[in-house]
């Protein structure tokens, strides 16, 4: 099974217009924003290129004739022209950070939505850091991108076009100069772009390994303290990031090297206007002519400068954008079925001839056959990476059977709609998760449930007292993960939780595990009550934990091995015998 970790760079991929067409989607829903905005762009734009005109006119008229009072009417001209046109530019930007946070929101509400449905597998063989990079960060930077860099882009286009014909309209020879020497540049640019994209997909990777490594060290962090790893981790993230400094420091040259160049040829540019203009055509061209070329060559070069920056950004964007799709595209391995059965579920579980595997070379389970009646408590027993965790996964559809059937109140779970199967399954874990919210929110998990009703619940598990003496009760908020409270009180907020969803089927994966005796008789008690009627699968290391179950199944090479209760089972003196007199000694 391949696994993406912080050690491994992910895999290289390919730039797609199908890909942009898909993004500028997210865009386009927000096109009354984007219009308006791309319409003062111009108007902007347009304004501007007055100013050369107005210079032109003032130096060749206004200045030669002495005529003062139409000189300060063409400065304040000039500044009525720069005060509208920042007064539009403002508007255009505040009109694209609106569009710029809506689509960011929409980009991370369809990754989050993604990730909700992906199988188990997909969790398993992905780094969390580099999902979270995905689903968080690179939608940030897309719509920041596209949002300015793409929308400045055509608007700099259109300038150009604009300045262009400004230009021309004032003298064509002069104009020619830096026309062709545009020409150039952009060859250049166009063959310096693939090294640009490689360099940035190498970048992107390294600062997805940095984030991997956090989010992997800050998990475990126990860990960490307890076998005094501190200076090892820091060593592992010092080359990381020195890595990762080393690949940004090559982006950011060739980057750089983009811009150095179009600023060096703009000065080139103007200064052959210049010679060229004073030397060759003066005084049939005039001054004001030259000046005003100059000036428009100016503003011909500033877009292009910002072409080639953006150009970049584009190149960056382009990569998060693959990022972002490649999750998008991910297939959903387990799916709804197209014609769900309705199904009131009972609890009724049956597996004929299943078998099972990870990665498609290992057999973790081998044609086993298991029936569970409803209503009936089990218990699984077995040496560890034997298939009893396995079993209960696959009950729960986090991953699809290889061969043979499934079924599920004699229907095939595959033809099962996944929101009515999971609904009548709660699973009760060794840690179950608790989440940063109120002890209230975490038992009934946003579902209308009357506190009184919960109260009523706990009460009978005997918990409501412990709930109470909390700082704010059933209104204390948990830390990460229920970390102020013990391992014992978590379970005992788990199995309430259990009680208040009211599930047809109960899995508890050694739910009673690394608990003191006094906390693991209340408990037991707590499950006694939760069980009742429900169809109970319980997976234990300890057998004494499930000798009271109603069938003992012991999963051994790769199937069920043995099965019975704990006194038929006994009486035969096999592997189970064996396993519980080792136990017991």
């Amino acid at each position: 099974m391949m696994v993406n970790n912080y050690q491994k760079d992910e895999a290289k991929t390919t730039f797609s217009f199908h890909n942009l067409k898909r993004m500028l989607k997210f865009f386009l829903k927000y096109k009354k924003e984007l219009y308006l905005s791309f319409f003062l762009g111009i108007i902007s734009s347009i304004l501007l290129l007055l100013i050369p005109k107005i210079l032109m006119y003032a130096i060749d008229n206004s200045f030669v004739n002495k005529n003062y009072p139409e000189i300060v009417f063409l400065a304040f001209m000039v500044l009525i022209i720069v005060f509208i046109s920042t007064f539009l530019t403002k508007i255009k930007r505040d009109k694209l950070v609106i569009v710029l946070d809506k689509v960011s929101h929409d980009l991370k509400l369809a990754l989050f939505t993604k990730l909700q449905y992906l199988p188990s597998n997909y969790f398993d063989t992905h780094s969390h850091g580099k999902i979270y990079n995905r689903a968080s960060t690179y939608p940030d930077d897309v719509s920041a991108i596209f949002c300015y860099v793409l929308m400045d882009s055509i608007l700099d286009i259109i300038n150009l076009i604009f300045v262009v014909i400004f230009m021309f309209s004032t003298n064509v020879r002069l104009s020619l100069i830096s026309i062709v020497i545009a020409f150039f540049i952009t060859i250049f640019f166009l063959l310096l772009s693939p090294l640009r994209r490689k360099l940035q997909h190498v970048a992107n990777d390294k600062n997805s390994n940095v984030t991997a490594y956090l989010s992997e060290s800050i998990n475990g962090i126990r860990i960490t303290q307890s076998f005094n790893r501190e200076t090892k981790n820091e060593s592992i993230l010092n080359d990381l990031e020195r890595k990762r400094i080393n690949a940004v420091k090559k982006t950011i040259y060739v980057g750089n090297l983009n811009w150095s160049v179009s600023d060096i040829f703009n000065y080139l540019s103007m200064l052959l206007i210049y010679y060229i203009g004073f030397k060759y055509m003066y005084p049939v061209v005039s001054l004001g002519v030259i000046i005003a070329i100059d000036a428009y060559s100016a503003r011909f070069w500033e877009p292009i400068r910002y072409l080639t920056s953006s150009y970049s950004d584009l190149m960056d964007a382009s990569t998060f954008m693959e990022r972002i799709f490649e999750l998008l595209d991910e297939p959903l391995i387990i799916t709804n079925p197209l014609n769900p059965e309705k199904l009131a579920i009972k609890g009724n579980i049956s597996f004929k001839n299943v078998s099972f595997s990870y990665d498609n070379k290992v057999k973790v389970l081998d044609h086993l056959n298991l029936n569970i009646e409803a209503g009936t408590k089990i218990g699984l027993v077995g040496e560890t990476g034997s298939g009893k965790s396995t079993i209960l996964s696959l009950i729960s559809r986090f991953y699809d059977i290889n061969a043979g059937k499934l079924l599920i109140d004699g229907v095939e779970i595959q033809n099962i709609a996944l929101e009515n199967l999971r609904s009548s399954i709660s699973m009760m874990l060794q840690d179950s998760y608790l989440f940063a919210r109120s002890v209230y929110d975490n038992l009934v998990l946003d579902k209308n449930i009357p506190l009184k009703e919960v109260r009523k619940i706990c009460k009978l598990l005997d918990i409501d007292d412990m709930i109470m003496a909390l700082e704010k009760g059933y209104d204390t908020i948990l830390l990460n993960n229920g970390s102020n409270l013990s391992s014992g009180e978590r379970q005992l907020l788990s199995i309430a939780r259990i009680m208040i969803q009211n599930p047809r089927i109960l899995i508890l994966d050694e739910a009673t595990s690394n608990i003191d005796l006094k906390t693991e008789k209340k408990i037991e008690r707590a499950l006694k009550i939760a069980t009742k009627n429900r169809t109970t699968i319980m997976v234990a290391h300890r057998i004494s934990t499930v000798k009271n179950c109603d069938k003992i199944v012991l999963i051994k090479d790769h199937k069920n091995y043995e099965e019975g209760t704990h006194e038929e089972l006994m009486a035969k003196k096999g592997a189970y015998y064996k396993l519980y007199k080792t136990q017991d000694a």
